[in-house]
């Protein structure tokens, strides 16, 4: 096999995101992760993929080659802090930030950020009223990280560093944005084309920000303001125009490299409608629509496509169809959740891993780790034999939607508040007066809310990482 891969991480939440961790845990273990030179994501796979670039550049600090155990033990750590990450739940901390947020107009939250600026100088304002996407990205996964610390040579010549490419799709101008860590590369001669923007104008952009853009959903999330100069465009989901991520690739790709794509995007799943209305077709639509775009993308490139959508060797076929129809949100995931789509992805690797190998380097690479190197192993005797308590905890959460589920919760929250306080406001104020009403219905509410939603989301996270874990699987069928 040739020693140039270009890998692509696929769109679909926290789903794509552990699934793609196996991925590249298995090709840490077959001695190819270090040859990555291109790392193009989308969505969840941007939120990966950007989690484990951080901690390679912390890695390529150091003045020593990074060998390929090197390797291994990076990707042990990004899987250990990133199992910690979705066990929080950043969904509902949106929606909760979201729905407190427009609870008191923002003219008067951007005076009091002003005031409070003031007397704390080291307050941004300006961070409070950042996408809620992403700022929940930045206090749970890359702080203040922006561009250009990714842009930092190796200071080891022996090492060499990939380009991370983030896929976001411009409402503008309908055109892909590529936000490459590489200042030469030729993805920026399109932005500037297609967009005005350079790389240089690009480097204090904060990696939450990039992230968020490649990751936020239409209709889910607000879109991504992302300011330049005195210019400004607007990001949404990059899988919208492409959510494989292997588009770019294809731009930027040298002769002998080799395309990995790592799909973990929802298949299209089939309907039987009795009566459907305008918004159910609305959103079939949508699915059908990136379903298209992914058979397209598939049919007219010659990559390798590492998925669930096929029978994997060593994984039973009812976990894999459990794994390939769990929710692509943002909400918790649970331990054995997490551990078995980093499994089945491991497998799945493995297995296209073979073609280019041989057949006999699957079966040794998977009995060289079958002793637990990895800690998904722990979970490997259950996706090949599973027992009724496993599936359940893989099923649990994978039930059919009620329509209005699928719509954006946020909208309807932040709509109850607006009639709700109207009333209580109108009434105050009448009784009352002006400044009573603005006492009890402003300062009061938000910060009981505030301390409620914060002891909400703490014990959320607490049940979440109590529930679904490998122990509890092992106390009642010990190995």
């Amino acid at each position: 096999m040739t020693k140039l891969i270009g890998l692509a991480l696929s769109g679909g939440g926290y789903r794509a995101s552990l699934f793609h961790l196996g991925v590249m845990a298995r090709l840490a273990d077959e001695g190819e992760l270090k040859n990555v030179q291109a790392l193009s994501t989308v969505s969840g796979g941007s939120i990966v993929g950007a989690f484990y670039y951080k901690l390679l550049c912390e890695e390529l600090q150091k003045d020593r080659i990074l060998s390929e155990e090197d390797y291994r033990w990076l990707m042990k750590r990004v899987i250990s802090e990133f199992v910690a990450v979705v066990q929080e739940d950043l969904r509902d901390r949106i929606l909760i930030t979201g729905g407190i947020s427009r609870l008191v107009p923002e003219a008067i939250l951007k005076r009091l950020a002003g005031a409070v600026s003031k007397v704390v100088p080291a307050l941004n304002p300006a961070v409070l009223f950042d996408s809620k996407l992403e700022q929940g990205m930045r206090a749970l996964m890359f702080q203040h990280t922006v561009l250009s610390d990714l842009m930092v040579p190796p200071v080891h010549p022996g090492n060499v560093k990939p380009e991370l490419i983030m896929n976001t799709s411009i409402l503008e101008n309908g055109q892909p944005l590529f936000l490459s860590t590489n200042t030469s590369s030729v993805l920026w001669r399109y932005n500037e084309t297609n967009h005005g923007l350079s790389a240089e104008e690009a480097r204090h952009l904060p990696l939450s920000k990039a992230a968020a853009a490649s990751a936020c959903v239409p209709g889910l999330f607000d879109p991504i303001a992302i300011p330049f100069g005195d210019r400004m465009v607007h990001g949404v989901d990059g899988g919208v125009l492409d959510n494989l991520g292997g588009h770019a690739i294809q731009l930027i790709k040298q002769e002998g490299m080799s395309v990995l794509v790592s799909d973990a995007s929802k298949p299209l799943r089939l309907e039987n409608y009795s009566d459907v209305d305008s918004v159910e077709s609305f959103l079939r639509i949508q699915d059908l629509f990136m379903n298209a775009i992914r058979d397209l993308r598939v049919e007219g490139a010659n990559e390798t496509l590492v998925d669930m959508q096929k029978d994997i060797e060593g994984i039973n076929s009812q976990v894999r169809t459990l794994a390939m129809n769990m929710r692509t949100d943002l909400n918790s995931f649970t331990e054995v959740e997490a551990y078995s789509l980093m499994y089945i992805g491991y497998c799945a690797c493995g297995q296209e891993m073979s073609k280019w190998k041989g057949a006999s380097t699957l079966e040794a690479k998977t009995e060289q780790v079958a002793g637990g190197n990895w800690p998904f192993m722990s979970v490997r005797s259950f996706a090949e034999a599973p027992v009724p308590e496993y599936l359940a905890l893989l099923g649990e959460k994978s039930k059919k939607r009620h329509l209005l589920s699928n719509m954006t919760i946020s909208r309807f929250i932040s709509l109850g508040y607006l009639l709700l306080y109207a009333a209580v406001f109108s009434y105050i104020g009448i009784h009352h007066g002006f400044y009573e009403a603005l006492w009890y219905v402003g300062l009061i509410p938000v910060v009981i809310i505030s301390v409620g939603g914060a002891l909400f989301i703490r014990r959320r996270v607490a049940s979440g990482k109590r529930k679904g874990t490998v122990a509890s699987l092992f106390s009642e069928y010990p190995q």
